[in-house]
């Protein structure tokens, strides 16, 4: 069988170990990786071999050749565009012919038997068979999701947690055979996974998953890179570790397991490992200390200290100095006499630590921030000083500014202020120019995003040391998760641009935002052109409700801000995107019943289609029917999200209470009469803390449930007349669960019932 080798990456995420070098020739144990793929491929039979290149090609081929070194025969396709991965391998189509080949990466680190997967492909007669893994953390993968035959039923490209529901992700390693490469265009970018395999399913061919048994790790970043040198060094990969190895010599302190490559000049008294790399070329002087790191040939002076860190060919770590846990010094980086490197630092090439300094940020194009993940609500979040710096809105500002115009609003306090002022100098010096608002919370800058169709903005929040940035698009929706992603990824690595002087972005500012933000609730939100009926509300006191207030004013009703018996009261939750109310009695009506309220307004008025979040009440399809529409659930319907963008009372605290007051002002009817209009139902919450996976977990739900089907970002499950909602949380590892019954003490029941399953599940799964 042949083999197709996938080696046009750049390795972004592993700089600045791969600055200068394509992924798949990143040094490990003496050899690039790709050499040990080629030795994998090689042991199991495989020695004809094609290449895809893209990134530094040369590089490659002159390095590896035509492959004798590794006993192998290479064949090289170069791509002068990005084909995506079933494009790069359709340009291999005159070396691959008509029989079944094998497709594998040049840049994980991988110990299985090629040979049970080639025999697993023939004994089903599959169009493609794909090698599987189980990750605990599955984000930065694609999901697979199999039968218990293995036969494939569907896939999530770079899921979000609440479309977790297995734990078993795709390794990019297939057998494929010649009929299922007829579907992939020529020359045009076409991907495996998001394309050509949800392709294959819809023309009902046959897709088989393959659980490994041995290993398999992507090199994805410094921290993995480091990851699959302690795997294979504990013996939990096999790897050829003999080329190039030397031993130590005498009067050196060595701690198994380490490996120390050919020129490596270790003096008495110095101590090795465990756990340790020393390539070719690197030097440790007396009293250093190495463990658990990789030296590419870099130097660590007298009584210096190494931890868990990656120094790169011709760095240097001078006397006394110290380097932390997961830092990374590029090529020819100094670090001086009894400086420190703090953990998770990042050096880009020819950086300097002085003598007895500091490094606490990373020394890249910008300052690179702390790691930073966006909750299930679209938002960064950390305390402010820690997680969120100035250096850190420096560095995310540099990369909103590449957007052009950005949106910039804060508020609670002088922090906030702070922040968003760094926010606003990485944004300049980026290029991007800024138009500040005036907005006294997020809801209302959201307003300001779509109303001047800003490509993004920006939004700090401080409560306290807490703070929030909200990132919305031009419809004032956060940011989908592709760009959420990409910031994410981009913040690791520090990315980020500078632009010259005459360059530099503009700031203007832009008043009023509050009397704009209100008219336009009250002008959209409108049900009718002719006069409202007089309708007396309560609005709760409140900087955010201060517009509330306003905007019901506009609409002709009759606010107060003193309870006053007999009158409907509204507070705006939730910075502006969340509605309570309470009915002319005093009973507060829930938010999922405030949804299907909106959701009868608009069937009532002429709307088809309603779109709604997936965890939106069943209710709401009921009073749908009732009027002949139709819910659409976002994640999970055609053309749901651009219905809901058109819907701000459905996301909108200001927009929502304009909406049911206008409702009030045509017919008349109290808000009690409104919210007895719909069907009786009661909505319970809870959350259940996991010991093991998520997506473990998720596959056992899936697996006792078969009625269950997926609806947006979890799933959602039939039982008796209500429903229970099951979504992974994003920040930890948890379920929410949201249980739909026709009374309170009902949905309390579901909920708990389900919570007990969960803990069942979690029992049962491996931790």
């Amino acid at each position: 069988m042949k083999a197709v080798i996938l080696a046009g990456g750049e390795g972004s995420r592993l700089r600045p170990l791969t600055i200068g070098r394509p992924k798949p020739m990143t040094p490990l144990f003496g050899k690039p990786v790709l050499g040990h793929i080629l030795d994998l491929l090689r042991r199991h039979g495989v020695t004809d071999v094609a290449v895809t290149l893209r990134c530094l090609p040369n590089a490659v081929m002159d390095v590896m050749g035509k492959g004798e070194d590794y006993g192998v025969r290479l064949t090289y396709f170069v791509e002068e565009a990005p084909l995506g991965t079933a494009g790069s391998v359709k340009k291999c189509a005159p070396f691959l012919g008509e029989e079944d080949f094998l497709v594998i990466s040049g840049d994980a680190v991988c110990d299985l038997d090629l040979q049970q997967l080639m025999a697993f492909h023939a004994a089903h007669r599959s169009a493609a068979s794909l090698a599987l893994c189980r990750r605990r953390e599955p984000l930065e993968y694609g999901l697979v999701r199999t039968d218990e035959s293995g036969r494939i039923l569907g896939f999530v490209e770079k899921p979000g947690w609440g479309e977790v529901d297995t734990e078993l992700v795709n390794t990019g390693i297939y057998v494929l055979s010649h009929r299922c490469m007829e579907l992939v265009p020529d020359g045009v970018p076409y991907d495996f996974g998001r394309e050509l395999f949800p392709a294959l399913l819809a023309k009902k061919e046959a897709l088989y998953g393959w659980e490994i048994p041995g290993y398999w790790q992507d090199m994805g970043d410094c921290g993995a890179y480091l990851e699959c040198v302690q795997d294979v060094l504990s013996g939990k990969a096999r790897m050829d570790l003999t080329t190039g190895r030397t031993a130590p010599p005498a009067g050196v302190e060595v701690r198994e397991p380490c490996w120390i490559g050919r020129r490596v000049s270790l003096a008495p008294g110095c101590a090795i490992g465990p756990f340790t790399v020393l390539g070719e070329g690197s030097t440790v002087e007396t009293g250093a200390v190495v463990e658990r790191s990789v030296l590419l040939g870099a130097g660590v002076g007298e009584g210096a200290e190494v931890t868990g860190a990656i120094l790169c060919k011709g760095a240097a770590v001078h006397r006394r100095a110290m380097v932390n846990a997961g830092a990374v010094l590029g090529e020819n980086s100094v670090v001086g006499a009894e400086a420190i490197v703090a953990p998770g630092v990042k050096l880009w090439p020819r950086r300097a630590v002085p003598e007895g300094g500091r490094a606490t940020a990373s020394q890249v194009s910008s300052a690179a921030p702390s790691p930073l993940k966006f909750s299930e609500g679209g938002a960064l979040m950390g305390t402010l000083g820690e997680e969120l710096t100035p250096e850190t809105l420096l560095a995310l500002g540099a990369l909103l500014g590449e957007w052009g115009q950005v949106g910039l609003g804060w508020a609670g306090g002088n922090g906030a202020g702070m922040l968003a002022r760094a926010a606003l100098s990485g944004i300049c010096a980026a290029g991007g120019s800024v138009l500040a608002g005036d907005a006294p919370c997020p809801s209302a800058h959201s307003w300001l995003t779509r109303y001047y169709q800003l490509p993004v903005s920006l939004f700090v929040q401080q409560d306290g040391d807490a703070v929030r940035l909200r990132l919305f698009g031009p419809d004032g929706l956060p940011l989908d998760r592709s760009a959420q992603r990409k910031l994410e990824g981009a913040l690791i690595r520090g990315e980020g641009s500078r632009v010259p002087a005459v360059r530099v972005g503009a700031l203007e500012t832009v008043a009023g935002v509050r009397s704009g933000y209100a008219r336009e609730a009250e002008r959209l939100s409108r049900l009718s052109t002719l006069p409202l009926r007089p309708t007396a509300v309560r609005v709760e006191r409140g900087p955010v409700n201060d517009i509330l207030a306003a905007a019901l004013s506009a609409l002709g009703c009759e606010v107060s801000r003193e309870a006053i018996r007999g009158r409907p009261a509204f507070s705006s939750e939730a910075e502006g995107f969340g509605l309570s109310a309470w009915d002319e009695e005093g009973e507060a009506i829930s938010s999922d019943r405030l949804l299907v309220l909106l959701t009868r307004i608009d069937m009532e008025h002429g709307a088809k289609q309603v779109a709604l979040p997936p965890w939106a009440p069943a209710a709401a399809d009921t009073v749908a029917r009732h009027f002949g529409g139709e819910i659409l659930r976002l994640g999970r319907d055609d053309g749901a999200m651009e219905l809901w963008r058109k819907s701000p009372w459905l996301w909108d605290a200001l927009f929502a209470a304009c909406r049911l007051c206008s409702r009030l002002g045509v017919t008349g009817e109290s808000l009690r009469q409104l919210d007895r209009s719909v069907p009786r139902f009661s909505t319970v919450r809870g959350e259940i803390p996991l010991r093991s996976g998520r997506g473990k977990v998720m596959e056992e739900c899936l697996h006792d449930h078969p009625a269950a089907r997926r609806e947006g970002e979890g799933t959602r499950i039939p039982v008796g007349a209500g429903w229970v909602y099951l979504v992974p949380m994003s920040r930890r590892s948890a379920l929410r669960v949201i249980a739909e019954a026709t009374d309170t003490e009902a949905a309390r029941e579901l909920c708990q019932l389900y919570e007990e399953k969960i803990r069942e599940w979690d029992e049962k799964a491996p931790s």
